[in-house]
């Protein structure tokens, strides 16, 4: 079976997962292939994106969208696999509504309606991007 060269060469060039989360944020630079799931978040933004919380090994970013919705960056600076815990209430998120829905937008999956926060576990290096929903 061949595969077409244009094909090979843009999966080849395909961007790496931090560089769409942070372009999403509004904190990279644009990859040269890009994600529709990865376009709409970023598109949306209506405000700057803020560092959260941070720690040594995990940097946490929010970013509102326009459409009520929020964007949540997560970001391992460690050499090794570590978990965040995102708590609602400790970054500013869900004052007056604990349950948010949760959509995993570089792994396009759905995780539901999340009561007060979540645990999320990333390799080294790596990053997560979420939105969440009122």
């Amino acid at each position: 079976m061949l595969i077409p060269v244009a094909f090979l060469a843009a999966w080849q060039a395909a961007a790496s997962p931090c560089a769409l989360a942070e372009w999403a944020m509004a904190r990279g630079r644009k990859p040269a292939v890009l994600d529709v799931a990865v376009m709409q978040v970023q598109e949306r933004g209506a405000a700057p994106a803020r560092l959260a919380w941070h720690d040594p090994d995990i940097e946490i970013w929010v970013r509102a969208l326009n459409d009520g919705e929020t964007a949540l960056m997560l970001v391992n600076r460690a050499a090794r696999a570590v978990s965040a815990d995102i708590i609602w209430r400790e970054l500013g998120l869900g004052e007056k509504r604990a349950t948010l829905r949760v959509f995993d937008v570089l792994r396009r999956k759905n995780l539901g309606k999340i009561h007060g926060g979540f645990a999320h576990r990333l390799e080294a290096g790596a990053c997560a991007l979420f939105r969440l929903e009122p």
